[in-house]
């Protein structure tokens, strides 16, 4: 992304913020946020958009599909009366889970040389980014920590921010990770719109760049 898309997302992403977020904390995290590269960070280091501002751009993204998500299936069940939760879902929750889900990701990839071979079988040096993670807690539980230090969560935008990975965050020996993550999908339908709009914009949305 060019220094004026960088910009221009980092404006869209405070606006967004300012205009849907109203709880106590929120300008204190914002300001956290200044002192990171929230901004400038890219989403992965190989996968959906591994380049400089990916990180913010990635986060509005999840919360315009989950706003999506949220306006054409949730809203319209819980009108007919065919939803499958009885507690409603806060506007408020949706965007403060979507747009903070990822905190986890500040302050972790650094950019780095990289090498491929070429056509011709000679190397060529690219840059790209590591994981460098001087905060090792983990994904979605990092995320609701960073939040918390700020801004007080509900315990469904705990669950949501903390199973947004779904199935992807839970290891070989996951056994109690998955009951935990079955759990709390039953407990909250939050859980369930931002795990499916971080799985779509990441696989629809959002390009990877091929060295």
């Amino acid at each position: 992304m060019t220094r004026e898309e960088i910009s221009a997302n980092k404006e869209a992403f405070l606006r967004l913020c300012r205009e849907n977020i109203h709880r106590e904390g929120l300008e204190e995290l914002l300001s956290y946020l200044e002192t990171t590269d929230f901004y400038t960070a890219p989403s992965s280091t190989a996968f959906h958009l591994n380049q400089e501002g990916g990180l913010c751009k990635h986060s509005m993204n999840v919360f315009y599909t989950a706003k999506a998500i949220y306006e054409g299936i949730a809203v319209p069940a819980e009108q007919s009366g065919e939803a499958n939760y009885n507690e409603k879902i806060s506007f408020e929750s949706l965007a403060i889970s979507t747009l903070f889900h990822d905190l986890c990701k500040t302050k972790l990839y650094k950019p780095t040389e990289k090498w491929k071979k070429n056509s011709e079988g000679r190397w060529d040096s690219y840059m790209g980014y590591e994981v460098q993670d001087e905060f090792p807690l983990g994904h979605g539980e990092k995320s609701c920590v960073i939040i918390g230090w700020f801004m007080r969560l509900r315990r469904d935008e705990l669950l949501a921010i903390r199973w947004h990975m779904g199935m992807f965050d839970i290891g070989e020996q996951g056994s109690a990770q998955r009951f935990a993550l079955r759990a709390a999908l039953e407990k909250s339908p939050l859980v369930s719109v931002v795990h499916a709009a971080d799985l779509l914009a990441s696989n629809l949305l959002e390009k990877t760049i091929k060295h």
